[in-house]
């Protein structure tokens, strides 16, 4: 449930500051957007070889150059590099990128979304890790 919510969250938080979801694919002709080692598959109606993404960058940053101003997805990445307790091939991401913003921005939004949805979710910004507390009251 507290995935669900967070995810939830994430998108209400997003569309209401006039990003727009977007859903980019997830079969590709070639791999990009990171260095890592993608599943191959094959098309049998195209007869082609293709690739599951590694990333949703590419797509992302192509539709901000085309004069979409805030985008974002929230989409399962593979990357074909090993497995272990703290490591799956096959993960849930978001991306998301604004025309005109600088690090600065985006920290400032990263910083309201994780804040928000721990008051929401938990009814407090300051969460347990391990033996600590952690304040999530930005600014970080």
């Amino acid at each position: 449930r507290d995935r669900a919510f967070i995810i939830s969250s994430i998108r209400s938080m997003l569309d209401k500051d006039s990003f727009i979801e977007i859903e980019t694919p997830i079969l590709n002709s070639q791999p990009g957007g990171a260095d890592a080692k993608p599943f191959d598959t094959y098309h049998n109606s195209l007869e082609m070889n293709l690739t599951l993404r590694i990333a949703t960058e590419l797509h992302l940053k192509r539709l901000v150059v085309g004069g979409f101003d805030r985008v974002y997805e929230i989409g399962r990445i593979f990357r074909n590099e090993g497995l272990s307790t703290r490591h799956n091939p096959e993960f849930t991401s978001i991306e998301l990128y604004q025309a005109y913003a600088d690090y600065n921005d985006m920290m400032l939004l990263t910083e309201k979304l994780v804040a928000t949805i721990a008051q929401q979710l938990r009814g407090t910004t300051v969460v347990p890790y391990q033996e600590h507390l952690i304040d999530l009251t930005p600014p970080w």
